[in-house]
């Protein structure tokens, strides 16, 4: 086994309260709606696990693992290109309006993979924290908590 390797994106702040913002992304089926479109097919979800097809990587298989409410949800991704990915994203109340967000991730990886990774990971996540941040779906987001 190999040791883990973790990144951590920089926080951010997006305009949905805490709790608005954990029940939206504990449900598995809302995770369409985030990703860039037509990045994926073959869309599968519940509540707690959903997978797809992408070009780079392949199938991508990601699960729910924990969640604290309003502060902190891990899910475990799995692909044929990456292996197994933790992800972890918290989030911190600011107001009823405005949380923060970040993410990080872990990776099982040798010290060969490491290499050829480099850097890339801490640019994926930068980049992942400018789609958050501009992210123009909080309106629906806003008041998900309170949804039937």
């Amino acid at each position: 086994m190999s040791p883990v390797t973790t990144f951590i994106s920089r926080k951010v702040e997006v305009p949905c309260g805490d709790s608005d913002l954990y029940a939206f992304l504990t449900d598995m089926n809302n995770l369409r709606t985030v990703l860039p479109s037509g990045s994926v097919t073959d869309w599968e979800a519940t509540e707690e696990r959903c997978s797809f097809e992408t070009d780079r990587a392949g199938r991508i298989t990601v699960t729910r693992a924990e969640a604290l409410p309003h502060s902190e949800i891990s899910y475990e991704a799995e692909s044929f290109l990456t292996g197994r990915v933790k992800v972890r994203i918290t989030i911190g109340f600011i107001s009823a309006m405005r949380s923060a967000v970040r993410l990080d991730t872990g990776l099982e990886m040798n010290p060969l993979m490491r290499m050829l990774i480099g850097d890339s990971a801490g640019r994926y996540l930068d980049m992942l924290m400018d789609i958050i941040e501009s992210y123009d779906g909080y309106d629906m987001i806003r008041g998900y908590n309170q949804s039937p």
